[in-house]
């Protein structure tokens, strides 16, 4: 018997005491609240990827439209840019006819002179 009460002893004496269970129980506590915050966290970054990834096509979406108002601006540049050019030339080409038109009525008009002689 006393060899039994021996061996139970020191099984007993190898358990852990009260001080080691309390001590699990406050780890399994904190477990089990950074397992509750992880989780938070891992939500949180889930939706700040999700507003990224909004952003993301938000951006691209104003360049795009960026790009084409910009274009159609230059078109209309260029567009207006020709009128007036053509316009130029066409006033440039009616001065330059009424000039000749002006010159042409000026060298077949009869001048006379003094003495009443026509100079042709």
């Amino acid at each position: 018997k006393e060899q039994l009460y021996n061996e139970i002893k020191t099984i007993l004496a190898r358990q852990p005491g009260p001080e080691v269970a309390e001590q699990l129980s406050v780890y399994q506590s904190s477990l089990r609240a950074k397992t509750r915050q992880l989780k938070a966290m891992a939500s949180e970054l889930n939706l700040y990827q999700a507003q990224v990834n909004e952003y993301k096509y938000e951006v691209e979406r104003i360049t795009r439209e960026l790009q084409d108002v910009k274009r159609k601006y230059y078109e209309q540049k260029r567009r207006d840019q020709l009128a007036k050019e053509i316009q130029d030339e066409d006033n440039a080409l009616g001065k330059l006819q009424a000039a000749q038109q002006l010159a042409a009525a000026q060298a077949s008009k009869t001048r006379y002179t003094g003495g009443g002689f026509a100079i042709r």
